[in-house]
């Protein structure tokens, strides 16, 4: 079972994971079942061995990380069985393993060697379905090979100049060639307001606060975020002059460029031919002025959800 330290851990971390955008979409499902479970049952949350190793592994850290304890039976007495409320998830012990149940219509993973050392039981019955990742891989990095080379010859022909997709994921923008921009850099876009330098620098643009895209509250801040994120992307493509210059953050004395200080990222103004991306997306619509202060933030505003 999980204490209410571990508790806090965990949810600080998977917060701090589900703002970084390198994690994918089965890890951020994951990570987002287990913190709502959390919420609901607090320390009477209970995971499995296999889930607390796969949450151990996404939220670890250099820190030392909580260990999963498990309730022993200390008494010498009879263990009574547990009367557990009608509809509970759990049949057993919360960290009882369940017999594993093979499927007729499982897959073989085509990329898995196989043990050549392996006896095989000439009495197990062979499944019809299972032979077709085997049979097909020679077929399947075929199409794998045409399907790469189709994307590359797309790209080539029709991804060049401002042309703005469907594709809500960041995009990798290069400022204009201008000797005026001081700030130039090459950089892709995360969000409305969060932009990421070709060093792998990521960079919190201040002065305001657009809808969250990745982790929104409702349905309206999901497309507003979008359409806040499309925005930005057609003010960087279609301005003459980008400039990128990074500002202290508002954080504690001595916190500058840890995860205590803004998740870890830096802070940065983004200008399009002068013009501070922020104002603009406010006049638009598309986002709120947050205005720090010299060693802090007010809490975030994000009025679209009512």
């Amino acid at each position: 079972m999980l204490s209410e330290e571990d508790v806090a851990y965990f949810r600080r971390r998977i917060g701090e994971v589900l703002q970084d955008e390198r994690a994918t979409e089965w890890q951020r499902q994951f990570l987002s079942d287990m913190r709502q479970k959390m919420d609901r049952y607090g320390v009477r949350t209970k995971v499995s061995e296999k889930q607390f190793a796969i949450l151990k592994r996404l939220t670890h850290e250099h820190s030392s990380s909580p260990k999963l304890h498990v309730v022993t039976q200390t008494s010498t007495a009879p263990r009574q069985p547990r009367q557990e409320p009608a509809g509970h998830r759990y049949s057993s012990a919360p960290f009882e393993r369940s017999p594993r149940k093979r499927s007729p219509f499982r897959v073989r993973d085509p990329f898995r060697p196989r043990n050549p050392f392996r006896i095989r039981n000439p009495f197990r019955p062979r499944y019809p379905f299972r032979s077709i990742a085997g049979a097909g891989r020679g077929s399947f990095l075929i199409v794998l090979g045409c399907i790469l080379f189709v994307g590359l010859i797309g790209s080539f022909f029709g991804g060049g100049g401002g042309n703005i997709g469907s594709s809500s994921g960041p995009r990798s923008v290069t400022s204009a060639p201008s000797p005026t921009s001081k700030g130039q850099a090459n950089f892709t876009i995360t969000d409305g307001d969060t932009i990421r330098l070709s060093n792998g620098t990521r960079v919190r643009l201040v002065g305001f606060n657009t809808p969250e895209k990745f982790e929104p509250l409702c349905s309206n801040e999901a497309m507003l975020g979008n359409r806040a994120s499309e925005r930005l992307w057609e003010l960087v493509g279609q301005a003459t002059t980008t400039d990128v210059s990074l500002v202290a953050c508002s954080c504690k004395p001595g916190t500058q460029g840890t995860k205590k200080c803004n998740y870890g990222r830096s802070c940065g103004k983004l200008e399009v031919d002068g013009r501070d991306v922020g104002q603009i997306l406010i006049s638009e619509g598309l986002a709120v002025p947050f205005v720090c202060g010299a060693t802090g933030c007010p809490p975030t505003p994000r009025p679209w959800c009512g």
